[in-house]
């Protein structure tokens, strides 16, 4: 697998920004097989989305993708995304649009990926749970199955989600989520919105894989988006995992199991 590090600019952005790119190469197995890796092709891609706090190496740090998606010759990309929220600022940078259309314009441009709903993938970590529920769910056009980690879209209200987990001193960041306030209301940033617009307007629906730890505290979130998306008819699928928190061991496992058995259905 090659690992490649790339950074460009963002017109959704409005400045340079860094993702990495896993993408199949020549193995040890095609030797053996007499296989030439290099045939033109077009490989199944997954966007995958960090966490609050994270940046595009995080997967590369704390997981084993690399040998997941070599195993089932998978293109993977994975966005830098602040602590965003992935979403359209009203005024400011489109972290949404970045993802559901500059991110993956660029990359099959420059990738041998294929531009088919059903080899089009997207995936996160809480936060990028969060954000890869949503950006299918507002554009179920593109994206075929989704992945959920850890995490789940939150339904909006008049309050704000904010984060302090680096401590209650004013020295410490502590800042509100962006995208889930009522401002947001019956836009692409409105998750439950668009899942029941897509059903009502016959749309094409994802299939959702919900994973999260029963000692998590996003556990409930889970399990209201599990619940709500089933009895509106998604194709969704929950696992509720004995002695995990919101963790990287957890994160590995999963994304272990998803791509071993969920994107390669």
């Amino acid at each position: 697998m090659a690992i490649l590090k790339t950074n460009i600019l963002s017109r959704c952005l409005g400045r340079q920004v860094d993702f990495n790119v896993i993408l199949p190469t020549f193995q040890l197995a095609h030797a053996a097989k007499g296989i030439n890796p290099y045939e033109p092709k077009e490989f199944k891609v997954l966007v995958l989305l960090h966490g609050f706090s994270g940046d595009c190496n995080d997967y590369l740090t704390f997981s084993n993708v690399v040998r997941y998606a070599e195993k089932h010759n998978l293109a993977i990309i994975m966005p830098s995304g602040c602590n965003s929220g992935y979403t359209d600022d009203l005024e400011g940078a489109k972290y949404h649009s970045f993802i559901a259309y500059e991110l993956l314009e660029v990359c099959r441009f420059m990738f041998p990926l294929s531009s088919k709903r059903e080899d089009t993938y997207i995936g996160g970590l809480s936060m990028g749970a969060m954000g890869a529920a949503k950006i299918a769910l507002a554009h179920p056009e593109i994206f075929s199955e989704v992945l959920m980690m850890s995490g789940a879209p939150l339904p909006l209200s008049d309050k704000k989600h904010v984060l302090s987990w680096f401590g209650k001193d004013n020295k410490y960041y502590s800042g509100a989520l962006p995208g889930y306030t009522l401002e947001y209301k019956e836009t692409q940033e409105d998750a439950y919105y668009n899942a029941k617009q897509n059903v009502l307007e016959h749309k094409p629906l994802p299939r959702f894989m919900v994973t999260v730890g029963l000692k998590d505290f996003m556990l409930q979130p889970c399990q209201l988006f599990y619940n709500t998306l089933s009895k509106m008819g998604y194709d969704i699928i929950m696992s509720e995992i004995p002695d995990y928190g919101h963790e990287w061991d957890f994160c590995d496992q999963q994304l272990k199991e998803a791509i071993h058995h969920f994107f390669t259905l």
